[in-house]
Protein backbone atom coordinates (compact mmCIF):
# COMPACT_ATOMS: atom_id res chain seq x y z
CA UNK A 1 0.00 0.00 0.00
CA UNK A 2 1.08 3.49 -0.92
CA UNK A 3 1.06 5.80 1.18
CA UNK A 4 -0.17 9.77 -0.07
CA UNK A 5 2.94 12.42 0.53
CA UNK A 6 1.29 14.65 3.42
CA UNK A 7 0.75 18.33 2.21
CA UNK A 8 2.84 21.19 2.82
CA UNK A 9 1.32 24.39 3.68
CA UNK A 10 3.02 27.07 2.01
CA UNK A 11 3.86 29.62 4.11
CA UNK A 12 5.86 31.77 1.42
CA UNK A 13 3.86 34.74 1.36
CA UNK A 14 2.62 35.87 -2.93
CA UNK A 15 2.88 39.88 -3.96
CA UNK A 16 -0.27 41.21 -4.41
CA UNK A 17 -2.13 38.80 -1.52
CA UNK A 18 -2.64 39.57 2.13
CA UNK A 19 0.27 38.82 4.61
CA UNK A 20 -1.51 36.45 7.02
CA UNK A 21 0.98 36.57 9.40
CA UNK A 22 1.23 40.08 9.83
CA UNK A 23 -2.29 40.63 9.89
CA UNK A 24 -2.41 38.75 12.35
CA UNK A 25 0.20 41.08 14.08
CA UNK A 26 -2.21 43.88 12.82
CA UNK A 27 -5.37 42.71 14.53
CA UNK A 28 -3.40 42.37 17.55
CA UNK A 29 -1.46 45.91 17.63
CA UNK A 30 -5.23 47.31 16.70
CA UNK A 31 -7.17 45.64 19.34
CA UNK A 32 -4.52 47.17 21.77
CA UNK A 33 -4.64 50.35 20.50
CA UNK A 34 -8.83 50.52 21.02
CA UNK A 35 -8.60 49.39 24.33
CA UNK A 36 -6.54 51.89 25.70
CA UNK A 37 -8.39 55.00 23.54
CA UNK A 38 -11.86 53.30 24.76
CA UNK A 39 -10.51 53.12 28.72
CA UNK A 40 -8.82 56.76 29.03
CA UNK A 41 -6.68 56.91 26.41
CA UNK A 42 -4.09 54.77 28.42
CA UNK A 43 -0.65 56.04 27.27
CA UNK A 44 0.76 53.66 29.44
CA UNK A 45 0.06 50.82 27.24
CA UNK A 46 -0.18 52.01 24.56
CA UNK A 47 2.06 55.27 24.51
CA UNK A 48 0.76 59.15 23.70
CA UNK A 49 0.87 58.57 19.79
CA UNK A 50 0.42 54.57 19.62
CA UNK A 51 4.15 54.27 19.31
CA UNK A 52 4.54 51.04 22.05
CA UNK A 53 2.94 48.45 20.21
CA UNK A 54 4.69 49.14 17.17
CA UNK A 55 7.88 49.89 18.64
CA UNK A 56 7.53 46.13 19.86
CA UNK A 57 6.33 44.98 16.81
CA UNK A 58 9.63 46.36 15.11
CA UNK A 59 11.97 45.14 17.61
CA UNK A 60 10.13 41.70 17.36
CA UNK A 61 10.88 41.04 13.60
CA UNK A 62 13.95 43.30 13.04
CA UNK A 63 17.01 41.87 12.38
CA UNK A 64 19.54 42.55 15.04
CA UNK A 65 21.61 45.36 12.65
CA UNK A 66 18.47 47.45 13.34
CA UNK A 67 16.56 48.48 16.50
CA UNK A 68 13.76 50.36 17.40
CA UNK A 69 14.04 53.10 19.75
CA UNK A 70 11.75 56.17 21.08
CA UNK A 71 13.76 59.74 21.56
CA UNK A 72 15.82 62.19 19.96
CA UNK A 73 18.88 62.46 18.11
CA UNK A 74 21.58 64.77 18.36
CA UNK A 75 23.67 65.90 15.43
CA UNK A 76 27.73 66.64 15.78
CA UNK A 77 27.10 69.66 15.66
CA UNK A 78 25.18 69.57 19.25
CA UNK A 79 21.57 70.48 17.74
CA UNK A 80 19.05 67.98 19.51
CA UNK A 81 16.28 66.71 17.51
CA UNK A 82 12.02 67.18 18.20
CA UNK A 83 10.77 64.08 19.97
CA UNK A 84 10.11 61.09 17.46
CA UNK A 85 7.72 58.28 18.17
CA UNK A 86 10.05 55.48 16.70
CA UNK A 87 13.67 55.80 15.32
CA UNK A 88 14.95 52.79 13.01
CA UNK A 89 18.59 53.03 14.87
CA UNK A 90 22.10 51.09 12.87
CA UNK A 91 22.36 48.91 16.12
CA UNK A 92 26.61 49.45 15.47
CA UNK A 93 26.54 52.49 17.62
CA UNK A 94 26.21 53.08 20.79
CA UNK A 95 23.75 55.12 22.44
CA UNK A 96 24.43 58.63 24.10
CA UNK A 97 21.52 57.97 27.28
CA UNK A 98 18.51 55.62 27.93
CA UNK A 99 15.83 56.85 30.42
CA UNK A 100 14.21 54.64 32.96
CA UNK A 101 10.74 54.82 30.23
CA UNK A 102 13.04 53.47 27.47
CA UNK A 103 13.82 56.70 25.75
CA UNK A 104 17.40 56.85 24.14
CA UNK A 105 19.79 59.78 22.98
CA UNK A 106 21.02 58.57 19.68
CA UNK A 107 23.98 59.99 16.98
CA UNK A 108 22.67 61.79 13.88
CA UNK A 109 25.13 59.11 12.08
CA UNK A 110 22.94 56.39 13.76
CA UNK A 111 19.74 57.01 12.78
CA UNK A 112 18.35 54.97 9.25
CA UNK A 113 14.75 56.45 9.48
CA UNK A 114 11.96 57.77 11.46
CA UNK A 115 8.30 57.10 12.29
CA UNK A 116 5.82 58.79 13.73
CA UNK A 117 3.03 57.54 14.67
CA UNK A 118 -1.07 58.68 15.07
CA UNK A 119 -3.73 56.63 16.63
CA UNK A 120 -6.66 58.93 15.09
CA UNK A 121 -5.22 61.47 12.48
CA UNK A 122 -6.34 64.57 11.61
CA UNK A 123 -5.92 67.23 8.72
CA UNK A 124 -4.60 69.20 11.19
CA UNK A 125 -1.95 66.53 12.42
CA UNK A 126 -1.35 66.10 7.82
CA UNK A 127 -0.38 70.03 8.20
CA UNK A 128 1.59 69.35 11.12
CA UNK A 129 3.96 65.86 10.22
CA UNK A 130 4.99 67.64 6.65
CA UNK A 131 6.58 70.58 8.65
CA UNK A 132 8.02 67.96 11.39
CA UNK A 133 8.97 66.42 8.03
CA UNK A 134 11.19 69.81 6.95
CA UNK A 135 12.99 70.14 10.78
CA UNK A 136 14.26 66.35 10.48
CA UNK A 137 15.49 67.03 7.08
CA UNK A 138 17.15 69.84 7.98
CA UNK A 139 18.70 68.94 10.79
CA UNK A 140 19.80 65.37 8.56
CA UNK A 141 21.52 67.32 6.09
CA UNK A 142 24.02 68.72 8.86
CA UNK A 143 25.10 64.75 7.94
CA UNK A 144 26.49 65.23 4.23
CA UNK A 145 23.84 62.53 2.32
CA UNK A 146 21.51 62.31 4.94
CA UNK A 147 18.57 64.87 3.67
CA UNK A 148 16.74 64.26 0.54
CA UNK A 149 15.27 61.14 -1.11
CA UNK A 150 18.25 59.51 -2.68
CA UNK A 151 19.44 56.42 -0.82
CA UNK A 152 21.84 56.84 2.06
CA UNK A 153 19.61 59.31 3.53
CA UNK A 154 17.42 59.29 6.29
CA UNK A 155 13.37 57.89 5.41
CA UNK A 156 10.61 58.87 6.99
CA UNK A 157 7.28 57.35 7.80
CA UNK A 158 4.69 58.15 9.22
CA UNK A 159 1.75 55.31 10.64
CA UNK A 160 -2.21 56.30 11.56
CA UNK A 161 -4.29 53.38 12.56
CA UNK A 162 -7.46 54.90 12.06
CA UNK A 163 -8.45 58.73 10.42
CA UNK A 164 -10.92 61.19 11.62
CA UNK A 165 -11.45 62.16 8.16
CA UNK A 166 -12.81 60.28 5.06
CA UNK A 167 -10.41 58.92 2.67
CA UNK A 168 -10.79 62.01 -0.12
CA UNK A 169 -10.41 64.69 1.92
CA UNK A 170 -7.22 62.90 3.87
CA UNK A 171 -5.85 62.65 0.72
CA UNK A 172 -6.75 66.30 -0.59
CA UNK A 173 -4.92 67.30 2.66
CA UNK A 174 -1.98 65.17 2.02
CA UNK A 175 -1.12 65.82 -1.43
CA UNK A 176 -2.22 69.47 -1.01
CA UNK A 177 -0.04 70.47 1.60
CA UNK A 178 2.31 68.15 0.57
CA UNK A 179 6.55 69.50 -0.06
CA UNK A 180 8.53 66.48 -0.63
CA UNK A 181 11.20 68.65 -2.06
CA UNK A 182 11.62 70.04 1.81
CA UNK A 183 11.09 66.48 3.82
CA UNK A 184 10.21 63.55 2.56
CA UNK A 185 7.49 61.60 4.41
CA UNK A 186 5.39 58.73 3.44
CA UNK A 187 1.72 58.07 5.38
CA UNK A 188 0.41 54.57 5.94
CA UNK A 189 -2.95 54.62 7.39
CA UNK A 190 -3.96 51.42 8.93
CA UNK A 191 -7.77 51.43 8.58
CA UNK A 192 -9.86 53.20 6.11
CA UNK A 193 -12.96 54.82 7.69
CA UNK A 194 -16.15 52.60 7.80
CA UNK A 195 -17.50 54.61 5.09
CA UNK A 196 -14.73 53.93 2.93
CA UNK A 197 -14.04 50.07 3.24
CA UNK A 198 -14.28 47.35 0.76
CA UNK A 199 -17.52 44.86 2.15
CA UNK A 200 -15.28 41.58 1.94
CA UNK A 201 -11.92 42.32 3.97
CA UNK A 202 -10.85 45.62 6.61
CA UNK A 203 -7.77 47.53 4.27
CA UNK A 204 -5.88 50.37 4.73
CA UNK A 205 -3.88 52.58 1.98
CA UNK A 206 -0.38 54.32 1.45
CA UNK A 207 -0.13 58.10 0.63
CA UNK A 208 2.81 58.41 -1.53
CA UNK A 209 4.53 60.79 -3.53
CA UNK A 210 6.65 59.08 -6.42
CA UNK A 211 9.55 61.14 -8.32
CA UNK A 212 8.37 61.91 -11.41
CA UNK A 213 11.57 63.79 -13.65
CA UNK A 214 14.97 64.53 -12.22
CA UNK A 215 16.84 68.23 -13.93
CA UNK A 216 19.62 66.24 -15.31
CA UNK A 217 22.42 69.45 -14.70
CA UNK A 218 21.29 69.57 -11.13
CA UNK A 219 20.46 65.81 -10.14
CA UNK A 220 17.43 67.39 -8.30
CA UNK A 221 13.69 65.90 -8.70
CA UNK A 222 11.30 68.99 -9.96
CA UNK A 223 8.48 66.30 -10.46
CA UNK A 224 6.12 64.65 -7.85
CA UNK A 225 3.73 62.38 -8.81
CA UNK A 226 0.78 61.37 -6.07
CA UNK A 227 -0.27 58.07 -5.17
CA UNK A 228 -3.16 56.61 -3.38
CA UNK A 229 -3.41 52.94 -2.95
CA UNK A 230 -5.01 50.81 -1.10
CA UNK A 231 -3.45 47.59 0.70
CA UNK A 232 -4.47 44.81 2.26
CA UNK A 233 -1.82 44.67 5.33
CA UNK A 234 -0.19 47.90 5.63
CA UNK A 235 1.76 46.96 8.57
CA UNK A 236 3.10 44.50 6.23
CA UNK A 237 4.10 46.95 3.34
CA UNK A 238 5.15 49.41 6.04
CA UNK A 239 7.68 46.27 7.47
CA UNK A 240 8.90 45.62 3.82
CA UNK A 241 9.55 49.23 3.16
CA UNK A 242 11.21 49.77 6.47
CA UNK A 243 13.81 46.60 5.92
CA UNK A 244 14.44 47.13 2.03
CA UNK A 245 15.23 51.02 3.27
CA UNK A 246 17.40 50.63 5.81
CA UNK A 247 19.68 48.06 3.78
CA UNK A 248 19.78 49.70 0.80
CA UNK A 249 20.96 52.72 2.67
CA UNK A 250 23.13 51.54 4.98
CA UNK A 251 24.60 49.89 1.94
CA UNK A 252 24.99 53.19 0.33
CA UNK A 253 26.20 54.62 3.48
CA UNK A 254 29.11 52.32 3.20
CA UNK A 255 30.56 52.83 6.88
CA UNK A 256 33.40 50.29 8.11
CA UNK A 257 33.91 49.94 12.01
CA UNK A 258 36.98 52.02 11.26
CA UNK A 259 34.49 54.85 9.94
CA UNK A 260 32.00 54.26 12.98
CA UNK A 261 34.71 54.57 15.41
CA UNK A 262 35.99 57.88 14.01
CA UNK A 263 32.15 58.74 14.03
CA UNK A 264 31.89 58.19 17.54
CA UNK A 265 34.75 60.72 18.25
CA UNK A 266 32.16 63.32 17.49
CA UNK A 267 30.16 62.81 20.16
CA UNK A 268 31.90 61.16 22.69
CA UNK A 269 35.03 61.94 24.39
CA UNK A 270 36.79 60.37 27.66
CA UNK A 271 36.15 61.64 31.23
CA UNK A 272 39.34 61.86 32.59
CA UNK A 273 39.84 64.48 35.43
CA UNK A 274 41.02 68.22 34.21
CA UNK A 275 42.56 70.90 36.06
CA UNK A 276 44.18 74.30 35.26
CA UNK A 277 46.99 73.29 37.75
CA UNK A 278 46.93 69.62 37.45
CA UNK A 279 46.05 66.99 34.98
CA UNK A 280 48.21 64.14 35.60
CA UNK A 281 48.86 63.21 39.23
CA UNK A 282 52.61 61.59 38.88
CA UNK A 283 54.36 63.13 36.19
CA UNK A 284 57.32 60.28 36.85
CA UNK A 285 57.42 57.19 38.62
CA UNK A 286 59.35 57.03 41.35
CA UNK A 287 61.64 53.63 41.52
CA UNK A 288 60.82 50.81 43.96
CA UNK A 289 63.48 49.45 46.03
Amino acid sequence: MVKKAAKVRVRKHRHGTPNLIIQAEEVSILAAVDKALASSTNAQIVGANGEIPLKLFFNRYLPVTLRAASGHFLTPSGKISPQLDIMILDSRYPLLSENSDGSVLAMLHSVVGAIECKTRITTTDVKNLWAHASTISALASEVEGYAGTAWGSLFQFVFAYRSRQRLNTLADHYFGLGTPDKGFVELFLLRLPDQDQNRLEKVGALFHFESGSIQKKKGKIDKYIPILKRMHTPLSDLYYMVIQDSYYTLGNRDFSFTDIGEHVMDYMSWSSFRSASQNVLFEKAEPIN
